[in-house]
């Protein structure tokens, strides 16, 4: 009898490379799940969500070494901002907690000195009663002015410690709001990519809540041009990373000089960006689009000698009103791969 292997998927065990991936993906989940919930977690810092925003683009997309490593960087610069914003906020409570401590005991003192300055005067009183003397008349004076000047240095301390006690929360008040607006200008700076300053997806999303509400109030179009640069692995492959990374900073650079100040281009992806065009038609999108791939072939990328051109593919559509901009994306991006198809180098508008 021939013994046949038993396949994978009917009970065998997964190969080591099958296990190792399975297990990653298993991992990647489990991070993109906690990146998800924290910010429902902290209800201090609602800005949390946008500083993760990142973090969760970098990992949903084609992981590569340096996206993981760049969304750990991240990950980490959030995690120090997070602790500092808690430990400031834990010192500013305490500092109330310390400041109502001092205003309960400076109060129960000022009480007790008050009962105990009554009680004296009661005492005085009583022994101006009948015919005093003037030795007696004169002790009665000196002890009503050692009194009341012990009550009154007893007020004065306490208004000192209870003035210092409220400069320790006015000073702990400005930094913890010092803090919230570092916060909030480091959520305002993710919106942008790190490496080629063009939007990132978080910027692309808010650009796009503006602009589509533009659109529908002026009732103009909303054009959206999805681009893949063409065989950008070969630059990669033949510069390395860091040759990759320049020729990425070299499009950003040429689509910007290229574009209109009104015209958004958004990193998305390793070599995918999008440019929103604000009250645009879709066919003068794609003559601008037409006008950035003449300036790409006039201005070649160079990278340590090396000269390479750079091209890319484009699927260019019109926003329908009640879309959202994952579905208007979509669109885009069948487009695009329609001009990958049809050889690359051109921009398809969508069907």
């Amino acid at each position: 009898m021939t013994l046949r292997p038993v396949p994978p998927g009917n009970g065998a065990a997964p190969a080591p490379a099958d296990e190792a991936a399975q297990n990653a993906a298993a991992l990647l989940r489990v991070v993109l799940r906690l990146c998800d919930a924290l910010p429902r977690l902290v209800v201090h810092d609602p800005g949390l969500a946008d500083r993760l925003g990142p973090v969760r683009t970098l990992l949903g997309a084609r992981l590569t070494r340096d996206r993981i490593e760049e969304a750990d960087a991240r990950l980490n610069a959030v995690l120090d901002q997070q602790i500092a914003f808690l430990q400031e906020m834990q010192d500013a409570r305490t500092s109330v907690k310390d400041m109502l401590g001092t205003l309960v005991e400076r109060l129960a003192s000022v009480g007790t000195s008050t009962v105990r300055f009554q009680n004296r005067v009661s005492a005085h009183r009583a022994a101006l009663g009948g015919q005093p003397g003037p030795q007696a008349l004169l002790q009665v004076v000196e002890g009503l002015l050692a009194d009341t000047r012990e009550v009154s240095e007893e007020i004065e301390q306490s208004q000192a410690e209870l003035a210092e006690a409220r400069r320790k929360v006015e000073s702990y008040e400005l930094r913890v709001r010092a803090l919230e607006q570092e916060l909030a200008n480091a959520s305002r700076l993710v919106q942008n990519d790190p490496l080629t300053h063009a939007l990132n997806r978080r910027g692309l999303d808010e650009v796009f809540r503006v602009e589509a509400s533009r659109a529908v109030r002026y009732r103009v179009p909303l054009t959206v041009v999805m681009i893949d640069l063409d065989d950008f692995k070969a630059i990669n492959d033949t510069l390395g990373h860091a040759g990759g990374d320049r020729a990425l900073v070299h499009f950003v650079t040429t689509a910007q000089a290229c574009l209109r100040s009104t015209e958004l281009i958004a990193r998305t992806g390793g070599e995918e960006f999008v440019v929103a065009f604000p009250a645009t038609p879709v066919q003068s999108a794609v003559d601008a689009m037409r006008r950035l791939q003449r300036d790409l072939a006039r201005n070649a990328f160079v990278h340590d000698g090396h000269s390479r051109q750079m091209t890319f593919s484009g699927g260019a559509t019109i926003w329908v009103e009640g879309e959202s901009l994952a579905q208007t994306l979509q669109r885009a991006d069948a487009a695009m791969y329609a001009a990958k198809r049809a050889g690359k180098n051109r921009v398809v508008i969508a069907g």
